[in-house]
């Protein structure tokens, strides 16, 4: 899997969060995780897969993984996750905003890093398919361009 990663935070990492943007399967948080809500990547005209939204009660934290029905290696599948919290991180600090891409082959499935999102930290969370061109041709969502979807 290639992967490139964009973090955007309003504050450093809290020292006790080992976790944001980090491998969910390498650090053992996938091991208990839960899938909390699903949507469909769709076209118009199909379905192509099924974003989830995995959950690690140990690590607290949160990960988007797309499983495509509709195999295409020359489509790339972008998984994206937000936290934007102001909610108290329990060290005296805040959670704070951060966002996170992973793009990988449209085939089969495959996952984004982890989120630090403990107790009811809302997520956002998108997937988008694109063809070799670039041009979008299904997504999360009312459109490429606001394929975001809210969990908490």
């Amino acid at each position: 899997m290639s992967a490139v990663m964009l973090s955007i935070t309003g504050a450093a990492a809290a020292p006790y969060d080992p976790y944001t943007g980090t491998n969910p399967y390498t650090t053992g948080c996938a091991a208990d995780a839960v899938t909390i809500g699903t949507r469909q990547i769709r076209s118009p005209q199909a379905v192509f897969g099924t974003m989830e939204v995995r959950y690690s009660p140990s690590c607290q934290t949160n990960w988007v993984r797309a499983v495509m029905s509709v195999s295409n290696g020359s489509n790339v599948v972008t998984k994206g996750i937000r936290r934007i919290s102001s909610q108290p991180d329990g060290q005296g600090g805040w959670l704070g905003f951060y966002e996170n891409y992973e793009y990988d082959p449209a085939t089969g499935s495959s996952f984004g890093m982890q989120v630090f999102a403990p107790g009811a930290t809302c997520i956002t969370a998108m997937a988008v398919v694109r063809n070799a061109s670039g041009q979008p041709v299904a997504f999360t969502g009312a459109s490429a361009s606001n394929a975001w979807e809210g969990f908490c």
